[in-house]
């Protein structure tokens, strides 16, 4: 779980993302075209015991350019994980990132947490931490039906040189569209805005461990 390689940063990273997807029982996100193989997952157990893990996020995502055409997913939300269940919650925008600004809005609306997939903390630093979550969750657009999702959030400490393996932010899949591995335009993905800048986004995660008086 914790064999070492290095992001596009040529950082350490304390966790290999594929391993992490096969021990929480996906192998990869490839498999997520077909829901029903989600059926009968365990999450994975926290590094250490079960102490509850608090996270937040504020990201932006994007797929490959095909075509000239770019998905762009805008994200934020939070919610609380131990090693059997989550919950978490917030809203979304799917636009066309390659549209004249404003630009074209595919959908918009809320999202919420329907299952967890597994959960990994590569160590903390203070009062927060470093590590990723993997969940089933459902979109739910304004007036449109909802679309079962799967959504990881990453989260990296630079300050104590610790990575995931991912960008900072969160990847998006949906099953049974072109936005999944393997599909026309792929996941959503973490992405640097800048070269050399940082990640296009925020995520944090904490231990919420009862203070003691």
């Amino acid at each position: 779980m914790n064999e070492e390689r290095t992001n596009q940063h040529g950082k350490a990273v304390g966790l290999n993302r594929k391993q992490f997807l096969k021990t929480a029982g996906l192998g990869s996100l490839a498999a997520l075209a077909a829901p029903a193989l989600l059926d009968g997952l365990a999450p994975s157990a926290l590094a250490e015991g079960n102490t509850p893990i608090g996270f937040r996020f504020v990201s932006n995502s994007r797929t490959a350019t095909v075509g000239g055409v770019r998905h762009l997913a805008q994200l934020n939300g939070d919610g609380l994980v131990t090693a059997a269940q989550v919950v978490a919650s917030g809203s979304f925008n799917l636009v066309i990132d390659t549209s004249p600004v404003p630009k074209t809005i595919e959908s918009s609306g809320t999202w919420k947490a329907r299952r967890l997939i597994g959960v990994e903390l590569i160590g903390t630093y203070g009062a927060i931490a470093a590590g990723m979550v993997a969940m089933e969750i459902d979109l739910v657009p304004t007036s449109a039906p909802v679309v079962p999702a799967i959504l990881e959030v990453h989260c990296n400490l630079a300050a104590a040189g610790l990575f995931t393996g991912e960008e900072e932010g969160y990847i998006l899949s949906i099953p049974g569209t072109d936005f999944v591995a393997g599909g026309t335009f792929g996941p959503y993905m973490p992405f640097i805005a800048v070269a050399g800048g940082p990640a296009n986004g925020l995520s944090v995660f904490n231990l919420l461990v009862e203070q003691q008086h």
